[in-house]
């Protein structure tokens, strides 16, 4: 039973990290899908500012929770932010459906529908099962340890964050090279 846990745990944190690296490259189409959740007078600055607070709030919760498996709160923590995932799935299928949720920035072009609400269910379901207790023995991480995961969750940030701005800039120039390469064909 523990390999489930301590691996729904690392897959949860790790899938946090990507998510929020993933944002942080498209802050302007995240905070327009947090847009669809804030009252219509929000200025631009405020929901890029919720942006930026949420993706560095994932970077943060997956990177602590990879590097410190032990914390109990932290599972408890990273169960809530699974709880609010769903919410935030549901809500948007409700009042948003088919619309874009940017939940990996420009890497997914999911939408709000029922497969997000599975998907997210499915991710706050990995979280109830990081909960479960496992030996202490498990969990035991030397600073070295702990500073190393570290430096990966980083290193997942910084390749999410630099995909995410490989495929947007591929998905621009796509259609630009499609327009010309049509005019080419029929000229």
């Amino acid at each position: 039973m523990a390999v489930f846990v301590l691996g729904a745990k690392a897959v949860i944190a790790v899938l946090l990290v990507a998510a929020g690296g993933a944002k942080l490259a498209d802050l302007t189409g995240f905070a327009e899908a947090v847009r669809l959740f804030a009252p219509h007078r929000v200025r631009r600055p405020l929901l890029r500012g919720v942006a930026v607070g949420v993706a560095v709030g994932e970077i943060a919760a997956g990177a602590a929770s990879l590097s410190s498996p032990a914390l109990r709160w932290l599972n408890l923590l990273i169960l809530v932010i699974g709880c609010g995932f769903v919410a935030v799935s549901v809500a948007g299928f409700v009042w948003h459906r088919d619309r874009a949720c940017r939940c990996f920035g420009a890497l997914s072009k999911r939408t709000f529908n029922v497969a997000g609400i599975g998907r997210a269910a499915a991710v706050a379901a990995a979280a109830a099962l990081a909960t479960v207790p496992v030996r202490p023995s498990l969990l035991q991480l030397s600073l070295a340890g702990r500073l190393a995961l570290l430096a990966g969750a980083m290193l997942i940030v910084g390749a999410a964050w630099t995909a995410a701005i490989a495929v947007a800039a591929g998905r621009s120039s796509a259609g630009r090279d499609f327009g010309r390469d049509s005019a080419a064909r029929w000229a």
